[in-house]
């Protein structure tokens, strides 16, 4: 497989593509929710155990934080807010060309927003097998 790589600055700018052609009604119901472009998996990862399917050392996107029903409600006063990590690193490996990555890119940001919103990989697997 071609190997892929791109600056930290064209990742990030092609993760904020991907999250523009979210359809604005969508956008609209995100709660409290940031996007972070990273290298690779730091800290936020670690509870992740070795072995798991999830293991840090693959991942390629993961969402921290609340669902989005919990920020809506009166006890999420003071919440910091929810992140949605992209690994670029991770991703870049993943795919044979910059075709491939906005992809990549774009199925991973949907599906780690797609936790904001309660969904879990079980189910996702199963109404969005491509995103999943």
């Amino acid at each position: 497989m071609k190997e892929v790589r791109v600056t930290p600055a064209k990742f990030r700018l092609m993760a904020e593509a991907e999250l523009a052609r979210i359809p604005e009604e969508v956008r609209a119901l995100l709660v409290n929710v940031t996007i972070e472009t990273k290298e690779e998996p730091g800290e936020e990862a670690d509870d992740l155990e070795d072995g798991d399917e999830n293991d840090a050392t693959d991942l390629l996107g993961l969402y921290c934080g609340p669902e989005r029903e919990d920020f809506l409600s009166n006890a999420a006063h003071g919440e910091l807010p929810a992140k949605v990590y992209l690994y670029q690193w991770n991703l870049e490996d993943s795919v044979g060309s910059i075709e491939e990555l906005q992809k990549e890119i774009r199925l991973t940001l949907r599906h780690e927003l797609a936790h904001h919103f309660g969904f879990d990989d079980d189910e996702l697997e199963r109404v969005w097998p491509e995103g999943a």
